[in-house]
């Protein structure tokens, strides 16, 4: 064991199942920021959790960003002006339940623009419903109705 403390202590295993990969997705990305195994601090049992943070960041990471694409309605030029940040999309299924009145702004554009819905006030993705199963609201069914001018950017 090193006497001097090792740069990876500050990771967390339970803080990223708390908050999601968005905590340590920065650094693990980015060239100068990156986590790097330095000789005489590190461990074998930091190894395996740095390893593990890794694994989990960029698969949820990847299954995100996947669904993103999966889900995304396409319009022709000009039907639709509105657009999704991948984080709002994010945030939408990261909510435990979806207040209805009102609906968030950015939880009707997620609806407008992906094959989403709500079910009993959950964020679900249409493509995992059962057959026949509807939602209480997706782009058909908007509550509070269509969006309004005056709710545009």
């Amino acid at each position: 064991m090193s006497k001097y403390k090792c740069y990876h202590d500050e990771f967390s295993i339970g803080k990223l199942k708390k908050y999601g990969y968005t905590v340590y997705f920065e650094q693990l990305v980015e060239e100068d920021g990156f986590p790097e195994m330095e000789n005489g601090y590190c461990t074998e049992a930091c190894k395996e959790k740095m390893k593990e943070i890794y694994t989990s960041v960029m698969e949820e990471y990847l299954k995100y960003s996947e669904s993103y694409f999966e889900d995304a309605r396409i319009f022709k030029y000009g039907e639709n002006k509105h657009y999704v940040h991948k984080d709002d999309y994010e945030s939408f299924f990261k909510k435990k339940e979806i207040f209805l009145n009102p609906i968030d702004r950015s939880d009707k554009l997620v609806l407008v623009c992906f094959k989403v819905g709500i079910l009993n006030g959950k964020p679900v993705r249409l493509c995992d419903l059962p057959e026949g199963v509807k939602c209480d609201y997706d782009a058909d069914n908007l509550p509070g109705g269509p969006i309004k001018e005056e709710e545009d950017d």
